[in-house]
Order: structure tokens, then C-alpha cells, then sequence
């Protein structure tokens, strides 16, 4: 038996009743988060075989899963991954509302490496993470990429008290880098009454208060809240089989602003690629694909007042190769 079974039913043996079609490939995974006020710490991302898990709902969270939802450490859980022959890769710093990070997992010559799982701690929480769970990776004859929606869970390995803390395993409280304090933590509260769960499952949420040097919680109810999902992963395969090449890279920066009941522009920075250049953007609005320019910008008019559109660029190379999507949200003026 492999140590990602042996440590905890957590990272368990996982018997799916068909077979992903991917083959060995180099991906990208781009996580956005999609709250208002919470943090990611630094995003683990994993290609692995479908017979493991990072965590399971409903069992108690491995050594390596509590090291992530406790503190953002995820080295411990890329050596136990890499160690069976899973490829992995990490991002690095924090992921900000509204942000995204890029990481690629790289080829690792184990066709049986066909399925993501896709993890990072959630800032200010005790031990809530975000979590992708082995969900299938693009095979040669799919759609070169896919997206999830992603929701919020509790490791169940410490209880929710909502105090700053060290972030250490087994140690009470949550860490609070500068950005979250930033964000509106607090410092002196007497804790929310909670237990340890000892089983994963859907994050009930924090409840926070509005006494920043005091009060029941350090969490600020306002900023802090969130509903699920709290993140969307995309990731796009690299390479088609044949060895001819790499998409484009995700834009960076996506974001819109109404000017009036019936027009909205959006924005971007340049997307790159590897082995060619990026001459196009495709932008979808509501999921239909509405222009192909070559430029950093687009308006929108024609709009209807009050209704909230869904913008997602992707770029295009010269070898007609798409990269990941993009998203952002705009409200028209009532």
C-alpha cells in the first residue's frame, strides 16, 4: 500500500468506476479567487493517479492536508505526492480577492497521472482550504480546457475559535499576514465557543463580530463572510499528444467598469506565449462568443440597465493554439 493510503483516510484510496482519457502532458492551472475579503495562501496543484486523494469529506483530514488548512503549508503534502510519482506544482504568496495565480505541472511520464486535485489555505479562517478533488484532466481527444467551481471546507483539525494565532499544526488560532490584518482583523477577542469536528466537510462559514480589539472574534464580519464558491480553477493542456507545442498563457489584470445603463469596457494585459505570439483575444460575454480583436480592450454597448454580464477573454497564437479563460463581472447602471 502507498504512504498517500497509509497515513489517513483522508488521502485515500479512491476507486472510480471509469478512467480519465488523459495522457502524460504538461498543464496549466490558473485559481482565481472569487471572494470579496478572503486570502488564498500559496495554491498546491497535483496531476496524480484516480487510486489517491488529497482529502475525502466526511474522514478525518491526513497530517499533510492539516499542515494547508492550519497554516498554508503545502510542502509537506508535495513531498508525499511526488513521493508516489504525482506531479506537482506550487504557487507562491498570496492570492487576494479578485486575483489569480498560474502554475503549470509539468510531464511526468505517468500516463496513470490522470486526474487534479487542487488545494490552498483560506484567510482568516482556523482551518478552512479551498478544494478541488480529483476531478479528470483533459485527455488527448477532449477540449484542450476545462474549469471547476470550488468550494470552501473545514479540515475538522482545529476548532473554530476565530483568534489570531500562530497557524502551527495542533496549535490554536490562524496566522495573520500583513494583507489579511490589512484587511480588517482584529486582535483581543475571547473566541467563538467550537469544538474539533475531526472529519472534512463543507466550511459552515465564519461568523466574525465588529469589535476590532475585542469582542468574540478577530475576524471582521463584514469583510470576511463569503458563500461558496470561493474559487474557480481552470486548467488547459499543453501539450495536444504530439509534442507540437504550448498554448498561450492566461491574461492578467481582467477587469471592467459600467459607464452608463447600456455600455461597459473591460481591460486586460498582454498574454504570452512560448513558442509563437499572441495576435487575438477571444471575449465571450454570458458564455457566447461576441469579438476577436487584437487589442487590450473592448466596450460593450447595447446593453440592458441593471443586469450583471460575465466577461472571459482567452488569447490565441499565431499556431491557433487558445489559452486559459479569464473572468470578470460588470453591472450596468440601474
Amino acid at each position: 500500500m502507498n504512504r498517500l493510503t497509509s497515513t489517513s483516510a483522508a488521502v485515500a484510496l479512491a476507486l472510480f468506476g471509469t478512467m480519465s482519457s488523459a495522457m502524460a502532458a504538461d498543464y496549466e492551472v490558473t485559481v482565481t479567487n472569487l471572494t470579496s475579503g478572503i486570502y488564498f495562501t500559496p495554491v498546491i496543484a497535483s496531476a496524480h493517479a484516480p487510486s489517491v486523494a488529497m482529502f475525502r469529506s466526511g474522514t478525518a483530514a491526513s497530517a499533510e492536508l492539516q499542515a494547508i488548512a492550519e497554516g498554508g503549508n503545502v510542502a509537506p503534502m508535495a513531498a508525499l505526492l511526488e513521493s508516489i510519482g504525482a506531479s506537482v506544482a506550487t504557487g507562491d504568496g498570496l492570492v487576494g480577492p479578485g486575483q489569480s495565480v498560474t502554475v503549470t505541472i509539468q510531464d511526468s511520464g505517468d500516463a496513470d497521472n490522470s486526474v487534479l486535485s487542487v488545494t490552498s489555505m483560506l484567510l482568516p479562517t482556523n482551518d478552512g482550504f479551498l478544494g478541488l478533488n480529483s476531478v479528470p484532466l483533459p485527455g488527448a481527444g477532449d477540449p484542450a480546457t476545462r474549469s471547476w467551481n470550488v468550494n470552501g471546507y473545514d479540515a475538522g483539525t482545529e476548532a473554530n475559535d476565530e483568534l489570531v494565532g500562530s497557524g502551527a499544526p495542533g496549535e490554536a488560532g490562524f496566522p495573520a499576514p500583513p494583507p489579511v490584518v490589512a484587511s480588517g482583523t482584529g486582535t483581543g477577542g475571547h473566541g467563538i465557543p467550537a469544538e474539533i469536528e475531526g472529519f472534512v466537510h463543507i466550511h459552515r462559514n465564519v461568523l466574525g463580530d465588529f469589535d476590532s480589539e475585542g469582542g468574540a472574534s478577530d475576524i471582521n464580519s463584514v469583510v470576511h463572510r463569503w458563500l461558496n464558491p470561493v474559487a474557480r480553477v481552470t486548467v488547459t493542456r499543453l501539450d495536444d499528444g504530439t509534442g507540437e507545442g504550448s498554448a498561450p498563457s492566461a491574461i492578467t489584470g481582467l477587469n471592467g467598469v459600467a459607464y452608463s445603463t447600456s455600455s461597459i469596457e473591460i481591460f486586460w494585459d498582454r498574454a504570452t506565449s512560448s513558442d509563437s505570439i499572441v495576435t487575438a483575444y477571444d471575449i465571450y460575454r454570458n458564455g457566447t462568443l461576441i469579438d476577436t480583436r487584437d487589442a487590450l480592450s473592448f466596450f460593450d454597448d447595447s446593453l440592458r440597465a441593471g443586469v450583471e454580464y460575465e466577461y472571459e477573454v482567452r488569447a490565441v497564437d499565431a499556431n491557433g493554439e487558445t489559452g486559459p479563460s479569464s473572468t470578470v463581472s460588470v453591472s450596468t447602471f440601474e
